[in-house]
């Protein structure tokens, strides 16, 4: 194993070397490579999706906190439905979107 990985070392550092290996060796970093290929893809993806506001679910005092209320208050405002919210067995979570749909509402 600690072979394959010093191949794949070695071949991160200088590619032209993968003309070097022979069959047996080019396949097992294949091999290697394809078994961490999902992972890598996955963690590159998440650093993406964590750029994305939208995606994510606030909290309610993360909600609290930019509607500049207390947490009391937003949780009553979810409860009542004034602000749109999610229900995840116990816990309340908030969309960025639904929170700035909530604000201009309130301006109208």
């Amino acid at each position: 194993m600690s072979q394959r990985f010093s191949s794949i070392d070695a071949l991160l550092t200088d590619p032209a070397k993968a003309a070097l290996l022979s069959p047996q060796a080019a396949q097992a970093c294949l091999i290697e490579l394809a078994s961490i290929h999902p992972i890598l893809l996955q963690r590159a993806l998440a650093g993406l999706r964590d750029e994305d506001d939208e995606d994510l679910l606030l909290t309610i005092p993360q909600v609290a906190k930019r509607l500049k209320v207390s947490e009391y208050r937003a949780y009553e405002l979810a409860r009542q439905g004034a602000l749109k919210s999610v229900r995840l067995g116990k816990s309340v979570r908030v969309k960025p979107s639904d929170i700035d749909e909530y604000i201009s509402k309130q301006g109208a």
